[in-house]
């Protein structure tokens, strides 16, 4: 329970607590990878079941991130505090739904509420991380990378083998989320402006133009970033990497680096942004260089291995930047679009992709393209991307 001595400050729980929730996105999506050959042998027989069992994994991330900005609204109205819990206690359950109807439209429904609850629950962690721990922030956006990564590994494995039990059985990872609800009703509280007690009374208003540049680089950013991770289990095939399971395997082995760009971000957290995000930048094209131009699967996990080290930076030195961009009175709603501009890289990437391996002569040809892309893109992070100014919202915790 939170003390008098730390009402609105951030402490050890309230940190783990916020870690806890940003998993609840990767545990959306991953966890039920491994089923999806099993969920077209229970559904395949259905209308449009090509596309509604896909639907299944992506519309959690889509419904986020359509609702993200108006999560951020309702908290910086009516409280953070109230707003996480309940996000959280929501995506309980809704997680929970597939264990108990076989009706294909009520999961897909299912799953649109989930990622509605999502909306909340990473909108309001990321805000409340800024909230409680002010220029410690980087810290905990750190083993906010550290902690998905693992997570993500760990998920899929165990994915994989509750499939095997049943289809349903991956659903039954939602229990997981059980805990933090609980830890979210005993240990978060409203957060005090700054974590310094100096809340402003005077309104403020929103900084469009702050949101539109966090919307702006944020969105670019994750488009480049998740080239790699879409795309490279069939870069793995054609390769001639082996089977599904042995490409996993290899997936697992590269995303470790993730960990160790997360900790590279913890140790130059105090550089400016646009610097962070060009030398991400150049981990993340150099990579992608060697995946597009490798001769062998070996080169190719090299490669990966070389932009997960990037993209271990990306998401903290991101999330770190937006909280320090936005005044505190509209942090929620300023990461709301933050939330929204990143789950919409995942949906624009793909096409992207699609439409330059078409005019490039295939996916290995684009690869490469898009790591000079990425490329050109680092060089110009730093004249382009502001780094935030030291304020009262910033200087204490």
């Amino acid at each position: 329970m939170t003390s008098t001595a730390t009402a609105g400050r951030g402490t050890t729980a309230k940190g783990i607590t916020l870690i806890y929730a940003n998993i609840l996105p990767v545990m959306a999506i991953v966890s039920l990878f491994p089923a999806i050959p099993k969920l077209f042998t229970q559904f395949g027989g259905m209308p449009n079941a090509a596309f509604l069992i896909p639907a299944i994994v992506t519309v959690p991330s889509l419904s986020a991130a359509i609702f993200a900005p108006l999560a951020g609204i309702l908290a910086d109205r009516y409280g953070r505090r109230r707003s996480f819990i309940f996000g959280m206690g929501l995506y309980v359950a809704a997680g929970i739904v597939p264990l108990f109807t076989s009706d294909l439209a009520v999961i897909i429904a299912s799953r649109a509420v989930l990622g509605f609850a999502e909306a909340f629950a990473i909108t309001l962690s990321t805000a409340l991380i800024g909230d409680y721990f002010g220029d410690r922030r980087h810290r905990w956006v750190a083993w906010v990378g550290i902690a998905t990564s693992i997570a993500g590994t760990g998920l899929i494995a165990i994915g994989g083998a509750l499939a095997d039990i049943s289809w349903r059985g991956p659903f039954a990872i939602y229990l997981a989320a059980i805990p933090a609800f609980v830890m979210a009703v005993l240990f978060i509280d409203e957060p005090a402006s700054g974590a310094s007690g100096s809340r402003s009374r005077m309104p403020v208003g929103f900084p469009w133009r702050e949101a539109a540049i966090i919307g702006a680089v944020t969105l670019v950013t994750s488009v480049l970033y998740y080239v790699e991770p879409l795309n490279i289990a069939r870069v793995l095939d054609l390769r001639g990497a082996g089977s599904s399971t042995r490409i996993g395997l290899i997936q697992a082995a590269t995303s470790l680096t993730y960990i160790a760009g997360a900790l590279l971000y913890r140790r130059l957290h105090a550089q400016p942004t646009g610097r962070l995000l060009a030398l991400a930048g150049l981990f993340i094209g150099l990579g992608q260089l060697l995946i597009g131009f490798g001769h062998s699967w070996h080169v190719a996990a090299i490669g990966a291995a070389v932009q997960q080290l990037g993209g271990g930076m990306i998401i903290p030195t991101l999330l770190a930047w937006g909280q320090a961009l936005l005044p505190f009175e509209q942090r929620g709603r300023g990461m709301g679009i933050w939330a929204t501009a990143f789950f919409s890289g995942t949906f624009v990437c793909s096409p992207i992709v699609t439409a330059v391996a078409t005019n490039t002569g295939g996916l290995l040809p684009a690869m490469a393209v898009m790591g000079a892309v990425t490329l050109l893109a680092a060089v110009l992070a730093p004249l382009l991307v502001p780094s935030p100014r030291i304020d009262s919202d910033t200087a204490k915790a």
